[in-house]
């Protein structure tokens, strides 16, 4: 199930098996954390009448006024560099760069504790023992596949173990957050100055995750233990996907249908509810005086409830965005 949520979840940091094994270390549960919030965010959306693109940049015009919106991969290799030149073109462009969420927000000791308590339980209750003993062996004996411990994991909750899971067999196929649009694009800013705000807060985006609990806990694991099997492929479809900007390819994708089919309630809170939500913003972007390049997780663009089609609805012309090195138009 987890990778059903998976550009949901395509967020990382770069995890080492020693955090795992050292993880009472406070600064390094801080740094797990910083996976598992980002991670979440990343949400997908599919099945517009829009146009793909070369690659996943649009730009939203009315008039003589436009923003760009750019669908991203928050994890990559660092084979995957140099981003399309789409996404520096419109970079270049822009004096405002907008996120899903303030990522320096995400990096508060204050959220990280509030993350660190809803993943964890405070009472009598464990992993293990809300797990039935079928699905808890199966889960260790994949963590020891990995060669990670899973005693370190006694109180964490179900669906925040198979976030670690699935972070740490990301990173082990080499994709880092490090490489990801995401950060890239905030350290960018940062260094140049450009105004940076997100599209929600930090807290808006924990209570986002935390409806995962709702999932039953064996359902849970056991999901996400047979879609990582699958993860080095899904992982293809969706950079090909991304950096043609194809994004109704993952309408067909097993873990979309999946996700949509069987979890419902979570698709909707993780994706539907997001979008509708930054549709309250948006729009006001063609109105003030900045030029935002708005970079939200690839699967939030398309299908009815994306942002692509919303756009259109509202009276927007969505163009498929091309760029070369000497012609940003």
């Amino acid at each position: 199930m987890v990778t059903s949520l998976l550009e949901i979840l395509n967020y990382g940091y770069t995890l080492s098996l020693k955090v795992f094994e050292f993880f009472g270390n406070i600064e390094v549960f801080m740094n797990l954390n910083k996976i598992i919030v980002s991670s979440m965010l990343a949400i997908t959306g599919l099945l517009s009448s829009v146009v793909f693109a070369e690659t996943s940049v649009w730009k939203i015009s009315k008039g003589n006024n436009y923003f760009y919106l750019g669908g991203t991969i928050h994890l990559l290799s660092a084979n995957d560099h140099p981003l399309p030149i789409e996404f520096e073109a419109a970079y270049l462009d822009a004096n405002k760069i907008v996120f899903e969420t303030d990522l320096l927000e995400t990096q508060t000791q204050r959220f990280q504790t509030k993350m660190m308590a809803a993943m964890t339980y405070s009472d009598q209750r464990t992993l293990k023992g809300e797990l039935s003993p079928e699905v808890y062996q199966k889960l260790e004996s994949f963590m020891s596949t990995r060669e990670i411990p899973i005693s370190p994991y006694s109180k964490f909750k179900p669906w925040a173990i198979a976030l670690v899971m699935t972070m740490s067999e990301y990173q082990r196929l080499g994709m880092k957050q490090e490489f990801g649009v995401d950060r890239f694009y905030n350290n960018r800013a940062i260094a140049d100055n450009k105004k940076v705000v997100g599209l929600e807060t930090a807290d808006e985006q924990l209570s986002f995750i935390s409806s995962m609990q709702r999932v039953d806990p064996d359902i849970t694991i056991e999901y996400t233990l047979s879609d990582l099997e699958g993860l080095p492929e899904f992982i293809t479809l969706m950079k090909k996907s991304w950096r043609s900007g194809d994004v109704n390819a993952f309408e067909n994708s097993e873990y979309v249908v999946r996700m949509k089919t069987e979890f419902p309630e979570i698709y909707n809170t993780l994706l539907v509810k997001r979008n509708n939500n930054w549709m309250d913003k948006l729009p006001s972007f063609i109105e003030d005086s900045s030029r935002e390049f708005v970079l939200v997780g690839a699967m939030h663009l398309n299908g009815k409830e994306g942002l692509l089609n919303q756009l259109e609805l509202e009276g927007f012309e969505v163009k498929p965005y091309q760029a070369t090195i000497n012609n940003k138009e």
